[in-house]
């Protein structure tokens, strides 16, 4: 079953991310947002990639609860006019809020962990789109995980100089590790701009294009991307 997933096209696994991304933030139901979760946390343990780039995920989600906790505790006792019933309520947003951005952050690993660049831009080709879009899309889905996998690098560099990880529960220390990344992640858009214009990249249809080979795994992730819509309505 997991050989075939992964053997599925990029345009069916960008399909199964896109749909499951949208629905966690429609769902209001943390249970179907925790088995979402699951779900993607043990395909990527069967798979055997569930690396330290997932690991940086939950990482980075837990770091963000100090601050966000305050904004959604603020935000929730002006709504509700009183702290008891506003702390209340903030934690409620706050955990609901946590379980979506871990879901898309869990459903963009998976497609990119299974699939290969090459894969992806031969998928989408595949679908006749224009030059253009085919690399705004690959580009877009490879963006976050390069992003968390760059940071993990840059967390061992700044450890073997001495910078303690767990300073990062502090939001005011992530500096040393926000300026590298955003400084290398400049200098990686800037070297791919000037590639794809040495490389006369246009927004035309190629000449030839390659056809889109649905398998087993290609009829699960859609199956999957449609019946996800399906579930609040079993429970």
């Amino acid at each position: 079953m997991i050989a075939a997933l992964r053997r599925g096209s990029a345009a069916a696994k960008c399909a199964f991310a896109v749909s499951v991304s949208a629905y966690a933030f429609y769902c209001e139901d943390w249970r179907i947002l925790v088995g979402l979760i699951l779900l993607l946390c043990g395909l990527l343990a069967a798979s055997r990639t569930f690396d330290k780039m997932v690991w940086l995920a939950l990482g980075v989600c837990l770091a963000s609860l100090p601050t966000l906790l305050a904004l959604f505790v603020l935000g929730a006792v002006e709504k509700a006019g009183g702290w008891r019933e506003g702390v209340r309520l903030g934690l409620a947003w706050l955990s609901v809020f946590e379980l979506r951005l871990l879901v898309m952050l869990l459903a963009d690993i998976l497609v990119v962990k299974w699939t290969t660049f090459s894969d992806l831009l031969l998928s989408l080709r595949a679908l006749r789109l224009p030059g253009k879009v085919v690399l705004f899309f690959s580009t877009l889905v490879t963006l976050l995980p390069s992003i968390f996998s760059l940071a993990g690098h840059v967390v061992e560099v700044q450890r073997c100089r001495g910078f303690d990880p767990k300073r990062l529960r502090n939001p005011k220390n992530f500096l040393p590790l926000f300026v590298p990344v955003f400084l290398a992640q400049m200098r990686r858009s800037t070297d791919l701009a000037l590639s794809l214009e040495l490389r006369g990249i246009s927004g035309a249809p190629p000449v030839r294009t390659a056809r889109l080979a649905l398998g087993l795994g290609d009829a699960l992730f859609l199956a999957a991307a449609v019946a996800v819509w399906f579930l609040g309505r079993g429970l």
